[in-house]
């Protein structure tokens, strides 16, 4: 897959359309897209997840989504405003394109998902008027023109569509900035500074739901050691009064455990009931699919349209009968046709040649006549010698005449055609060859062939279309159904609201035990705190005994080869282990030993997170392209470096990186100028418009600047 634009309209800080063309060659993977802080390359960034996902994208994971509510007023705080706060009267959009082979053939899809609001002030809350969202799903093939709607998937199925490209879960791999990193380096929940390894808390969790993704498999819950728990069971001696806070303290925890329990059941029967609610619905608009609900509503315009179709038909048909019955039979035979005009104009040159010679020979006729009179010679005062040699001489000539004079004599014309009869059939002969006959037999014929396919199809559709009374109460059903999901789903979030009060009350007895121990194990002496160690050490080796999963090794090996790529000790890791269950990392050192979390550095933390994102991404086996907001802001200089040289370069067949001018520097977009595909700037006026330019900051002029965006 590869991101080849992206167009704003009227979104957030870009004011009217704002088109960028992201497309790359494969030698120079890179685009680089500046911007100094608040300029609007998170704006862009968070409009890409939004055009593509909706209110999934604003979610916590597990395809959670928000509140219908609060993404409405989401969306209203993106429609740009200009500087007294006022909202434009167009409609906002964010279109993504991308090229991506789909059915073995790759095609360039644009989603495009665009909203306006009611009337609202420029606080930017859903207005009375609420929110009018629409998605709009258009592919074209290599060498075609615009972009047609995607006819092969429902409207109403667009969304799972582009979720099947590239699924939520996977996008979160692809996707992300330099704070879900520093999320994932912090650590913050247990595991810490320190834990055993190189994991923290907040990298397992997100690990945990990527893993889950991009496997496809449920994730089973993770196992918590309660090694406090376990080694002050079997303390013995002093400090009475301490194990008795102990206890009472443990008690307090043990039953909000079995409380967590009781209320994971119910949150499991929740999930349970709701997917059962869900594959109801799902068989149900199936089976209004299968019916042809989506035919229901246009029934009356695809009737009113086979009635068209009908009367375009049957007219494209009388009019080939028209020219049938005329001279188009006589086109199918063209060469008699000519033989047959060159025989009428024979024929009548030879009438012609005919009449002239009747005519003269009357007149000879005349002239003999008087000759024979004698009137003739005696006019002449010819003697009767005279008169004799005149008559013969007269004779003579006129027998030559007779004899030479063409058209065959006394014999009837080969046809015997009139004037009018001849002109009728030439007339006949032309029309038939004409070339306007023939366009005019191709384009009623066509016409004939268009409309007959249009009537079969639309007699096709109207075949698929179900009675009122087999899809009504289906379609009453399933909006019932809809509504019981809405209601298993608001328990299901109020029990897991509970489930997180009870971690965190959870969390504050864990810590307040800790304490207790930490002053028990004063009083129980160096001894018992190596036979705690014993236990630990064995704790860990069951926990190392259980990576056996395929994809786990996978994942271990390229977070192994990423961490050494980025890193620029090469040597710090020597090896790499995950736990299939609880997904902590664990690190060890290349001479042997343990890594730990406090043994890195705050950058070394961070480019382990960027590895870990890298490694999920590959194992994931997806080819899609990586987009990264600011990904060096929390880095040292050394491991900026390394970013630029070595992962940008090779992270993914496109990476589109979103920095600042201090985080990718003149010298470092100079290390990455042979992999820079294209290189932009967001800057911002003083009216808090953003636009986009060619060229990435001071190299924009050398580079010859100019305005991609029309703002």
């Amino acid at each position: 897959m590869i991101l080849t634009g992206v167009v704003l309209t009227d979104y957030g800080a870009y004011r009217g359309r704002n088109e960028i063309d992201l497309s790359c060659a494969a030698d120079r993977p890179v685009v680089l897209i500046g911007g100094r802080n608040g300029a609007g390359k998170t704006t862009m960034f968070e409009a890409v997840r939004l055009c593509l996902y909706g209110a999934a994208a604003l979610g916590g994971g597990r395809g959670r989504r928000v509140g219908k509510r609060a993404y409405e007023g989401f969306l209203a705080r993106r429609v740009h405003r200009d500087g007294r706060g006022a909202a434009g009267a167009g409609r906002t959009s964010v279109s993504v394109m991308f090229r991506f082979f789909h059915g073995g053939r790759e095609a360039e899809y644009r989603v495009t998902r665009s909203w306006s609001t009611g009337t609202g002030g420029a606080g930017g809350g859903g207005g009375a008027g609420g929110v009018d969202e629409r998605l709009d799903v258009g592919r074209r093939g290599p060498g075609e023109g615009g972009f047609a709607p995607l006819d092969a998937v429902e409207r109403p199925h667009w969304q799972q569509f582009i979720e099947g490209i590239i699924p939520r879960g996977i996008m979160e791999l692809f996707f992300f900035d330099g704070e879900k990193v520093a999320r994932m380096a912090g650590g913050d929940g247990e595991g810490g500074e320190d834990g055993e390894g190189g994991g923290s808390g907040g990298g397992n969790e997100a690990i945990r739901e990527s893993f889950r993704a991009l496997l496809g498999i449920e994730q089973v819950e993770q196992l918590q050691a309660d090694l406090e728990v376990n080694l002050a069971r079997n303390l013995t001696g002093g400090g009475a009064a301490l194990r008795g806070e102990f206890e009472r303290v443990k008690g307090e925890k043990e039953e909000s455990e079995r409380g967590a329990a009781r209320l994971r059941e119910r949150l499991a029967q929740k999930m349970t009931e709701c997917d059962a609610v869900c594959a109801q619905i799902e068989a149900a608009e199936s089976k209004i699919s299968r019916l042809g609900g989506g035919f229901v509503a246009r029934r009356e315009e695809a009737r009113s349209d086979l009635a068209a179709a009908r009367s375009e038909h049957e007219a494209a048909c009388r009019r080939l009968r028209d020219m049938c019955s005329g001279a188009l039979p006589f086109s199918l035979v063209p060469a008699r046709l000519e033989r047959l005009r060159g025989g009428i104009l024979e024929d009548q040159d030879a009438q012609r040649r005919r009449a002239g010679q009747v005519m003269l020979d009357a007149g000879l006729d005349r002239v003999l006549a008087r000759l024979d009179a004698g009137r003739f010679c005696a006019d002449a005062g010819l003697d009767a010698d005279g008169a004799e040699k005149a008559a013969q001489l007269v004779e003579r000539v006129a027998g030559e005449e007779r004899g030479g004079g063409g058209g065959g004599g006394s014999a009837e014309p080969p046809m015997g055609l009139s004037q009018s009869q001849a002109a009728g059939l030439l007339r006949i002969i032309d029309e038939a060859g004409a070339a306007a006959t023939i366009r005019a037999v191709a384009e009623h014929a066509g016409a004939a062939a268009s409309s007959a396919e249009k009537i079969s199809r639309l007699e096709s559709s109207l075949a698929r279309v179900p009675r009122d009374d087999e899809i009504g109460p289906l379609v009453s059903a399933v909006g019932r159904l809809h509504a019981e999901e809405g209601r298993l789903r608001a328990e299901a979030a109020h029990i897991e609201e509970r489930i997180s009060s009870g971690a965190a009350l959870r969390n504050h007895l864990n810590s307040k035990m800790r304490d207790i121990l930490s002053r028990i194990y004063k009083k129980e002496g160096s001894e018992r705190g190596a036979e705690l160690t014993g236990r630990v050490q064995g704790v860990l080796e069951e926990y190392a005994g259980r990576l056996a999963a395929k994809k786990v090794r996978v994942l271990e090996r390229h977070l192994l080869e990423s961490a050494r790529t980025l890193l620029h000790k090469r040597d710090l890791i020597g090896g790499v282990s995950i736990d299939p269950e609880t997904f902590r990392v664990s690190l060890s050192r290349q001479g042997g030993g343990v890594l730990r979390r406090g043994d890195l550095s705050e950058g070394e933390k961070q480019m382990l997170a960027t590895a870990l994102l890298w490694a999920l991404a590959r194992t994931s086996g997806r080819a899609l392209p990586f987009m990264i907001d600011t990904p060096l802001a929390r880095l040292d200089r050394s491991h900026r470096d390394s970013m630029v040289e070595r992962f940008l370069p090779a992270a993914s067949h496109q990476v589109i990186v979103l920095s600042t001018d201090e985080e990718i520097t003149e010298e470092r977009r100079a290390t990455l100028a042979p992999h820079l595909g294209r290189a932009y700037t967001i800057e911002c006026d003083g009216n808090g418009e953003a636009r986009c330019r060619e060229g990435y900051f001071g190299a924009a002029g050398k580079e010859g600047e100019r305005a991609v965006a029309a703002v």
